[in-house]
């Protein structure tokens, strides 16, 4: 069987680690992820996922449909967010439930505040111990259980009374309350009302021939229900443990909490808000707690202000690059524990030790493949297929500079495994991602780009491949004019573009904006034209970048 990735789509969850490559990715940033993602779960980590910076290119989505791999989950960003906190637990208090319920839950808990769900366990308001101490005193009026719409389970349940007989006409109180004590002699009620008495033959008698429909009898044993009920009545009959004066007191508890809850301005933030964000709200909010929500709508917990402190980073395994620039957003407040890189060493700066597996190949999957070898870890044929698709992709069917013996010894191996011929996989492979009149200008511009920045110029530098360098002709002008848009809205220095002809093993090198001069003495561009062919040149890393950098220092 295939093997299938469970990827998970949007939120991130706490205690996983997080795999991903540069920004706009290329086929080696994806299958690198996967590939090591399979490679940790593989060797005991369970709590690992593969993730990505940007969209899939062509040439990678070929390589996931071709081997049936799902793209992995996207990420915009890796600042620590309000599931990265600490924050409180809650048991759920619904709208419908007793005030004495969430009295009870709250100094369970020791909360001064609690949210209040809807049934859908989404947001309704919030509750605070002063709201709910008013309810406390007693019963107010005799219409309140009526006005505030409240279940009749809740009075058995604040009451912790049990129903010995008969039924209550309605789900919800719809009449009033009294007690017998209350009443002159004869008084008749509704079959609606509820009455409260002592646990006397005589007073129980008079409360059922009031004709309330509920007979509520305190100070009962619960363990022997030593009540005098007469036979065939219809009302319902309820007996409670407390004392007449204790019911009277509690039964105000019944009403259901929707009646008392704040639900106007309620400040609250989402499970994914960055903490940046929330601290923004908590400066000038005056309140001290907060409730969260999912995605979903659904109520999580409760954060503080002093939770900003016990705040846990994310933690992330860098593939296929270690620069800041190239790395997700929010890089430097995450907690890097792995980067297994391809490229020179830049300035990802980490504040614990790291592992760190850096080595001269053409391909970051070349050295995840050399590290399932060294754990006799054979992949399945999906994986080493990916894995396959990012040699192949870096090293332009081993035409590229970079090509070590390693990566055409790994190549091999992989495609035996992959069942796929070596070449003419990677020349159909490479050809779908290079067909340059099926791709936009801005695709090629941002399908494969890395910004480069010095202390005085800032630079991109995109590549794209192809197998027929003529189809540039009829895409090039609306490319170049694309350039110079892309150029001002980035604030660019220089824009450059390598289209390279992985046949011809050569690339032409497009450039444009107010830096263009240092371009033209790095690759022999003639001042009145945008673009040179250069034969031989291929790799970014290798050949283009160096000899632009030599040129800004050199003028």
């Amino acid at each position: 069987m295939p093997y299938i990735f469970l990827f998970v789509k949007g939120a991130f969850m706490n205690n996983q680690t997080y795999i991903f490559g540069h920004k706009n990715p290329d086929t080696d940033s994806i299958c690198a992820a996967i590939a090591y993602e399979y490679y940790k779960r593989s060797t005991g980590d369970a709590n690992v996922v593969a993730t990505r910076l940007g969209p899939i290119n062509r040439e990678t989505r070929f390589a996931l449909e071709k081997f049936g791999v799902k793209e992995p989950m996207l990420i915009n960003n890796i600042k620590p967010q309000v599931l990265d906190m600490n924050y409180y637990q809650i048991k759920p208090i619904y709208t419908v439930n007793s005030i004495k319920k969430a009295w009870d839950s709250m100094a369970e808990q020791g909360r001064i505040i609690t949210p209040v769900l809807n049934q859908d366990h989404s947001l309704a308001g919030v509750i605070t111990i002063t709201d709910i101490a008013k309810y406390y005193i007693g019963l107010t009026e005799n219409t309140v259980l009526r006005e505030m719409q409240t279940p009749f389970v809740n009075i058995v349940g604040v009451l912790e009374g049990k129903v010995i007989c008969g039924d209550y006409i309605d789900p919800y109180v719809q009449g009033d309350l009294y007690t017998i004590a209350e009443l002159r002699a004869g008084e008749k009620l509704t079959d609606t009302d509820i009455i409260l008495t002592g646990n006397n033959e005589k007073l129980i008698h008079a409360s059922i021939e009031t004709g309330a429909g509920c007979v509520i009898i305190t100070d009962v044993d619960m363990d022997k229900l030593n009540v005098n009920v007469p036979k065939h009545i219809e009302c319902a009959i309820m007996c409670v443990p407390h004392n007449f004066f204790k019911a009277v007191k509690l039964i105000n508890q019944s009403i259901p909490i929707k009646n008392i809850i704040k639900n106007n301005k309620i400040v609250y933030f989402g499970t994914e808000d960055t903490i940046d964000e929330v601290k923004d709200v908590m400066l000038v909010s005056p309140y001290r707690h907060f409730p969260i929500v999912n995605k979903q709508g659904e109520v999580e917990g409760v954060i503080s202000k002093r939770h900003i402190l016990d705040m846990k980073k994310k933690k992330v395994i860098l593939v296929d690059h270690n620069e800041n620039t190239q790395s997700a957003q929010g890089i430097e407040q995450a907690e890097i524990l792995e980067i297994i890189d391809h490229h020179r060493i830049a300035n990802i700066d980490t504040q614990t030790p790291v592992y760190l597996r850096a080595e001269p190949v053409g391909c970051t999957c070349t050295i995840i493949a050399k590290m399932y070898n060294e754990a006799n870890i054979m992949p399945p044929r999906e994986i080493a297929g990916l894995m396959l698709s990012a040699i192949l992709s870096d090293t332009l069917c081993f035409k590229s500079p970079t090509c070590t013996e390693e990566d055409r010894k790994i190549a091999t191996k992989l495609a035996k495994i992959a069942e796929v011929d070596l070449i003419e996989y990677g020349t159909e492979l490479i050809s779908t991602g290079g067909a340059l009149d099926k791709i936009s200008p801005i695709e090629i511009l941002e399908g494969d780009v890395k910004i480069f920045t010095t202390d005085e110029h800032k630079i991109s530098i995109s590549q794209v491949n192809t197998t027929c360098l003529k189809s540039l002709d009829r895409i090039k002008s609306a490319l170049v004019e694309e350039m110079d848009k892309y150029q001002q809205n980035k604030d660019l220095d220089l824009v450059v573009v390598i289209v390279t002809d992985i046949l011809l093993g050569g690339s032409t090198i497009i450039v444009v904006g107010a830096d263009k001069k240092y371009a033209d003495q790095a690759f022999g561009i003639e001042a009145d034209k945008d673009s040179i062919y250069l034969q031989g040149v291929c790799s970014r890393k290798k050949q283009v970048l160096p000899r632009l950098m030599q040129a800004l220092q050199n003028i």
